[in-house]
């Protein structure tokens, strides 16, 4: 499979050897499933925001607080730096929870790495859906 542009500097810098196919795609990101070493793992892509299809994005943002004053003004105003720093924001806040349900005992996916808009993150499956390798490739 063609590696997705986003992916291409995980590659690039040795997080992501293989990827093997989409597993997924949704209205906030699409889903790859990627090999890093012996792991089998999955790359969540976030959309950027000319391209997701939230109808009510207020919905997830609403009651998040910044604080960083300049930040604050530049989102209240939508310039160029303060919708970089919305969607910057936005994408942190699954990455952010992840970590806080996992130190609190919660079983959620573990995160191993985010860059540019790109979550490398565990690949959950139940004991029926756990393939070798060869069979992955299929997607």
């Amino acid at each position: 499979m063609k590696i997705p542009k986003r992916i291409e500097p995980l590659v690039d810098e040795g997080l992501v050897d293989e990827v093997f196919c989409q597993l997924m795609s949704g209205k906030e990101a699409m889903v790859y499933v990627v090999r890093c070493g012996k792991d089998i793992r999955c790359a969540k892509i976030y959309k950027e925001v000319n391209t997701r299809s939230f109808r009510k994005s207020v919905d997830y943002t609403e009651g998040r607080r910044v604080r960083n004053r300049r930040r604050a003004r530049a989102m209240e105003r939508g310039t160029r730096y303060g919708r970089k720093a919305q969607e910057e924001a936005w994408q942190s806040v699954e990455v952010d929870s992840l970590c806080r349900l996992a130190n609190a005992g919660v079983r959620v996916p573990q995160s191993y790495n985010f860059f540019e808009g790109v979550l490398l993150m565990e690949l959950v499956t139940d004991a029926n859906a756990m393939q070798p390798l060869d069979s992955m490739i299929l997607c």
